[in-house]
């Protein structure tokens, strides 16, 4: 717009000191040609910063444009990564689901929530009340995630010890709180996957009694509370946040 509007400008002072050449006095003419030509020179200056400022401008649009493009293109990898993603979480879930078929629902279960994949399982079916030590029957049901686990290249597996909110009494020199039973009990399934084979990735948490999914008021919500998670992990987890970050800056700017 600024780029038009000079160069019009610029063609009706031009015609003008056509016409002035037929309608005053020589000392006059001088004078108006005088007032042109300095009229002239800004306007060709002007003219040039708003050539300059235009070819600037088309510039960082073809390099928005150009950043537009790979924005889509990365959106696209990112679409088919939570596709793959989102097929590997779902065989796991069949997988798993198929090997503990025989095992009650309240002792085992498998549940897909935002892209992550949640196996639990009773404390009952891993330990004895108030300890750490995996039982002899456990070493099997560990056994056997490795396996499915095994199935599936580069799993994150992390591994979540819960309780209920009830005082530690077996051993309790040496488990102060129930956060750092939790912790060993974690640790102790770490432990046991990787001996049974595990390849991927394993992180060992203890939550204690913090994140309880029923009332420990009762007996059988506190059993619900005593649990294992086994938590499979996204490889897209670090892409997620990356461009949620992104977005949210975009929205900001504008």
């Amino acid at each position: 717009m600024k780029f038009s509007s000079t160069v019009a400008k610029l063609f009706v002072l031009v015609a003008t000191m056509g016409v002035l050449t037929s309608c005053v006095s020589k000392k006059k003419y001088e004078e108006a040609m005088n007032r042109a030509a300095a009229e002239k020179s800004a306007l060709e200056s002007a003219l040039s910063e708003a050539q300059a400022e235009n070819e600037q401008l088309q510039g960082e649009f073809d390099k928005l444009e150009q950043n537009l493009q790979m924005s889509k293109e990365e959106i696209a990898a990112l679409s088919e990564t939570v596709k793959a993603n989102n097929a590997q979480i779902q065989s796991l879930k069949d997988a798993i689901s198929e090997v503990f078929v025989d095992f009650d629902s309240d002792d085992v279960s498998v549940e897909e929530r935002e892209g992550k994949l949640y196996i639990t399982f009773a404390n009952s079916i891993l330990f004895n009340s108030g300890r750490a030590t995996l039982t002899d029957s456990s070493e099997m049901v560990v056994a056997k995630l490795a396996s499915v686990f095994n199935t599936q290249p580069d799993l994150t597996i992390q591994v979540e010890g819960h309780t209920d909110n009830e005082p530690v009494v077996i051993h309790r020199r040496r488990y102060k709180d129930n956060w750092e039973l939790s912790v060993a009990r974690s640790l102790a399934v770490v432990r046991a996957l990787e001996e049974a084979g595990m390849t991927g990735d394993l992180i060992a948490s203890g939550k204690g009694d913090t994140q309880p999914i029923a009332s420990n008021d009762t007996e059988e919500g506190r059993a619900m509370n005593r649990r294992t998670e086994f938590i499979v992990l996204p490889q897209i987890e670090g892409l997620y946040k990356m461009y949620e970050s992104d977005f949210e800056g975009m929205g900001a700017s504008n």
